[in-house]
């Protein structure tokens, strides 16, 4: 997971020159939902900006980075999803392990005293795109919290109070994931440098299953990339053609540059070679076994 950082008058700006007049239409939907206190319409608007955050991420799955369709033909396979749930949010249960890391939920409060984000059902600044693994299947109407939920926000940026546990990647407000997440070859690891910002990474690790081997692509596509940067790396180290040198660090490059998929996972395998490469080298051919195993 990566920051797509950008201010919310930047990604205003890119909705009204995608869609003219789609924030008036959205501002008068809120004041609706205003007086009546809870997210309530027969059709949704929407879907008509989700291009711009595909396009703000560079076609990749915020949560897990993986890179989907772009938006000629990947419309489908995106969802728009909302950070916080505009309707009432379920509880969502700990496993032992974060329990055991001292991981305590604020859980929803039961029956209509929560009427969930209704708020923000229409706010620039809670949306991003997902794959449908981790829209659908694994976020929902989840949205676990540390601290107190304030059901009537109506600014995301405000509501860093209650304290989420899990990380937004669009905007230029939230912790940058890759400050709370980092990768030792396939897997994820949680590097916060306080205890709040370690559960963060440690919840969303959890929650999206981005450890899970059971996403079996998730961890083919990483294995795929360190195999292929461990070549790179050592090709622009061992080469003693200028032309060919140069090369192979835009080949290394083009591999970790935001609009590349698993941009954190690349990047921290990237840093790693050039810290020790005896460990790089052992985690290339762990990549390389995981590899093989898959394609038996």
């Amino acid at each position: 997971m990566i920051q797509y950082s950008i201010s919310q008058d930047q990604l205003e700006a890119l909705i009204e020159m995608e869609k003219p007049c789609w924030l008036i239409r959205a501002a008068e939907r809120t004041e609706r939902f205003a007086s009546l206190e809870r997210y309530e319409e027969s059709s949704s608007i929407w879907s008509e900006v989700k291009v711009v955050y595909m396009r703000l991420q560079y076609g990749k799955c915020a949560y897990c980075e993986r890179q989907l369709e772009y938006e000629e033909y990947g419309r489908i396979e995106h969802d728009l999803e909302h950070f916080r749930p505009k309707k009432k949010a379920k509880p969502w249960q700990l496993t032992r392990d974060l329990q055991e890391a001292g991981v305590v939920l604020t859980q929803p409060v039961s029956g209509n005293a929560d009427p969930g984000y209704y708020l923000l059902a229409y706010n620039p600044l809670n949306y991003c795109t997902s794959c449908k693994t981790c829209n659908s299947g694994l976020k929902r109407d989840y949205f676990p919290i540390e601290g107190e939920r304030f059901f009537h926000g109506n600014d995301p940026i405000t509501l860093s109070s209650e304290m989420p546990l899990l990380i937004n990647p669009v905007g230029d407000f939230d912790d940058d994931p890759a400050s709370l997440i980092t990768f030792f070859g396939l897997s994820p690891m949680a590097c916060g440098d306080t205890d709040y910002k370690r559960r963060r990474g440690l919840v969303s690790i959890a929650f999206f299953h981005l450890d899970d081997r059971r996403r079996k692509y998730l961890f083919r596509e990483r294995a795929d990339i360190i195999v292929k940067l461990h070549d790179f790396l050592d090709q622009a180290r061992n080469a003693t053609d200028l032309a060919m040198r140069t090369v192979y660090e835009d080949l290394v490059e083009i591999h970790t540059k935001p609009s590349a998929p698993h941009t954190n996972c690349a990047r921290c395998y990237r840093d790693l070679y050039n810290r020790d490469r005896e460990i790089a080298d052992e985690l290339f051919l762990l990549a390389y076994e995981y590899l093989k195993s898959i394609s038996a």
